[in-house]
């Protein structure tokens, strides 16, 4: 006879887990003394433990496995067991597939991406710009697509209502503050007057003397990736971006802005 301990050993399922499986009517010891509880199991019980072990493996419940394993089990109960795991793994897969195209679209997004900062990354300094626009608070990178979408709404709702002339460039910034906390999203098209138009605020970008910009034709997909391979297009010269983080978008591009510093 064996004890939990040796089956467990021997096929490499926990102890919890045999427990387990005896509590749903999987595994049933051999013998249980009376006074100690401890439990005996015959050596071909080994083979149902592996049993069941191999159609967990499989995806399948307890519920399925005990129909499975069950002496009376049907032709027409093993189909229908059969069918609805068939059905769950296809659905699995499905989903599977559309995880694995957006792991490669990730992928192109970073490979095109050096490919473009290689092509197109300047230092330079950036000139000081005034916006017309409105901002607001968002507490980490995952946020700021939906931020800017709501933003640039409102803004061209605001620049429609006052009547001003607009090619449909827009200024986008972010503001990382330190330590982790909260990133301020702006987003504004530029004004020549003194005064926004009502119900927008002014947005001042200052000169900044040293700093890198990277542009590409079209729609960019992956900015957050985009400002990564930067990073790292910058390293060989010792410098990194921070705040104040800038995105100018027209009808044919995007170009992306930050101040750089050394790196430390």
């Amino acid at each position: 006879m064996l004890t939990i301990g040796d089956v467990a050993d021997r096929t490499g399922v926990s102890r919890r887990m045999l427990r387990h499986w005896e509590a749903e009517g999987l595994l049933v010891p051999a013998e249980v003394d009376a006074a100690t509880g401890y439990r005996r199991y015959a050596s071909s019980q080994v083979g149902r433990v592996h049993a069941v072990a191999a159609l967990r493996a499989l995806g399948f419940g307890l519920a399925a496995i005990r129909d499975l394993l069950d002496p009376a089990l049907t032709t027409p109960r093993l189909l229908e067991v059969l069918r609805t795991r068939e059905r769950e793994l296809s659905v699995q897969i499905e989903a599977d597939r559309h995880r694995l195209g957006e792991v490669r679209r990730r992928l192109r997004s970073i490979e095109e991406g050096l490919q473009m900062i290689t092509q197109t990354l300047q230092l330079h300094p950036l000139p000081a710009l005034r916006l017309a626009g409105l901002g607001t608070e968002v507490r980490d990178e995952t946020e700021i697509g939906h931020a800017v979408v709501a933003l640039d709404a409102r803004v061209r709702a605001h620049l429609a209502a006052d009547g001003r002339p607009w090619d449909g460039t827009v200024v986008r910034t972010y503001d990382a503050a330190p330590q982790g906390g909260p990133i301020r999203v702006a987003v504004g098209v530029e004004i020549d007057a003194d005064a926004p138009p009502v119900g927008l605020d002014l947005v001042e970008l200052p000169v900044e003397p040293r700093a890198a910009s990277i542009s590409v034709d079209g729609a960019l997909t992956g900015e957050a990736d985009a400002w990564r391979t930067l990073d790292t297009a910058l390293e060989p010269y010792g410098l990194t971006t921070a705040s104040t983080y800038r995105v100018s978008v027209t009808d044919t591009s995007v170009t992306l802005q930050a101040r750089v510093e050394t790196r430390c």
